[in-house]
């Protein structure tokens, strides 16, 4: 499927695509990890933090080989501002799943609040690499480009 990302595709064949490559990093073959995860994004959806975090948190304790578990808890952690920790669950998933271009731009995300843009965009790029089909990522990359070369003069 991530060959598929490389070619010349419609939107609706590269939603496709990537909806397919989300379902598989999202489902695990363990049902206790099913629910688990399936409980932290309604909790995460909902707002209620706390709750997704100890979702998260169970999932990695339970399946630690389990990338979307990082995932999910790099993304919670992100949202309650606790940047440095969520950059260490972003590690944990590319090592696990180095083509994760989820992970990615959310590094990239990660590293623009904490004001590292030029940091942010070669991670950015990392993850158009490998889903061109990203159109808020480019977006972001090409709102750094503006505001960089506007530094550099």
């Amino acid at each position: 499927m991530f060959e598929r990302l490389q070619q010349d595709l419609t939107p609706q064949q590269a939603s496709n695509v990537d909806r397919r490559i989300w379902l598989l990093w999202l489902h695990s073959e363990d049902e206790t990890v099913n629910r688990l995860m399936a409980q932290g994004m309604i909790a995460m959806r909902r707002g209620v933090l706390d709750q997704a975090l100890q979702r998260f948190d169970a999932i990695i304790a339970h399946a630690p080989d389990f990338a979307e578990g990082w995932n999910k808890r790099a993304t919670v952690l992100y949202m309650m501002g606790r940047h440095h920790e969520s950059v260490a669950d972003v590690q944990h998933v590319l090592n696990l799943e180095p083509r994760h271009y989820g992970a990615l731009s959310g590094l990239g995300m990660i590293l623009i609040a904490l004001g590292r843009e030029e940091e942010a965009l070669a991670w950015l790029h990392r993850a158009l690499e490998l889903n061109p089909y990203l159109d808020e990522v480019r977006l972001m990359v090409d709102q750094i480009g503006e505001r960089l070369k506007g530094k550099r003069i």
